[in-house]
């Protein structure tokens, strides 16, 4: 699968937007046009905006953020279109981020959308105004390639007005054909979905297997410094394990070796055995043949 095309929303400085992805694609601009921005809206669609998976604007390390006087990118934050405090959608918004994923040649699979919905206000606090979430919801929409008009409508004065969240399932239904619709309350459901998708299947994936691939990309997406590759892969891509558990399976595995090379060994020579025994028993049998014709043809002869 390959990502064809992204949706977005009302998302930080992007009020609606749909872009279309080729092979390769580059993201250029000066400071504050958007490049974070853009890179950030993907990383959710793949991570669910999972807590212990993702970290908005990795590359400026935005956790640390806070401590310097500047607002830490959230969810929340960039539906309200939130640039260093100030907020472009302040009396609350509705984002939607869409995903438009299609297969390569040759690659089994359908095409489908994965859709976040967000929708978010200002809670206020004496002088301390936050961005506060309201709901979030996640979408995951087979055999459909949807763009920029599914998440929008006309009011009565001709004017495009962003579909309330609340409202956005009975339009999805009402556009597509619901069985194709699956709408999913949790943030690891989705995930499992969206990589079983992703693998052409028409299930979900596990949990272990939707949490490791969403952190891979969340890593992939970071974009810092590659020092070397053996570093990236053992560190960023690959799970840690205990070695201790693979020197005591690789002990357990030379232990049975050796059992079975020592039952190869008393096999082998209870066979060497009974191939003398077998020589041996042949020797008596021909001594007592030619013994007995020996008797049988003196006695005749007498």
């Amino acid at each position: 699968m390959f990502l064809k095309k992204f949706v977005y929303v009302n998302w930080g400085n992007i009020p609606a937007l749909e872009f279309d992805f080729g092979p390769i694609n580059l993201l250029s601009g000066g400071n504050g046009s958007g490049k974070t921005t853009a890179a950030d809206a993907i990383q959710t669609v793949m991570t669910a905006a999972h807590d212990t998976l993702f970290h908005y604007n990795p590359g400026q390390d935005e956790a640390t953020q806070r401590g310097r006087g500047k607002n830490v990118r959230t969810l929340a934050s960039y539906v309200l279109g939130c640039d260093d405090g100030s907020y472009a959608r302040p009396n609350g918004a509705v984002g939607y981020l869409a995903a438009i994923f299609h297969p390569t040649e040759g690659e089994s699979g359908e095409p489908f959308t994965a859709v976040l919905g967000i929708s978010a206000s200002m809670e206020k606090s004496g002088n301390q105004v936050t961005a506060r979430q309201n709901d979030l919801q996640f979408y995951i929409i087979a055999g459909e390639q949807l763009t920029l008009p599914d998440f929008l409508q006309e009011d009565s004065e001709g004017k495009r007005q962003v579909i309330a969240l609340v409202k956005i399932n009975n339009h999805f239904k009402s556009r597509m054909e619901p069985n194709n619709i699956e709408k999913y309350d949790t943030k690891k459901q989705y995930l499992r979905r969206l990589y079983g998708a992703l693998r052409g299947r028409h299930d979900a994936v596990s949990e272990r297997e939707a949490m490791n691939a969403a952190r891979t990309f969340s890593r992939f997406m970071a974009y810092k410094p590659v020092k070397s590759i053996n570093g990236f892969v053992a560190n960023e891509i690959l799970e840690k394990k205990d070695l201790g558990d693979a020197i005591r399976s690789v002990s357990d595995l030379m232990k049975t070796i050796y059992s079975m090379e020592s039952d190869a060994k008393r096999l082998q020579e209870t066979i060497n055995v009974l191939s003398s025994t077998k020589a041996t028993a042949k020797t008596y049998i021909d001594q007592w043949i030619d013994y007995n014709v020996l008797e049988y043809t003196a006695a005749k002869s007498r």
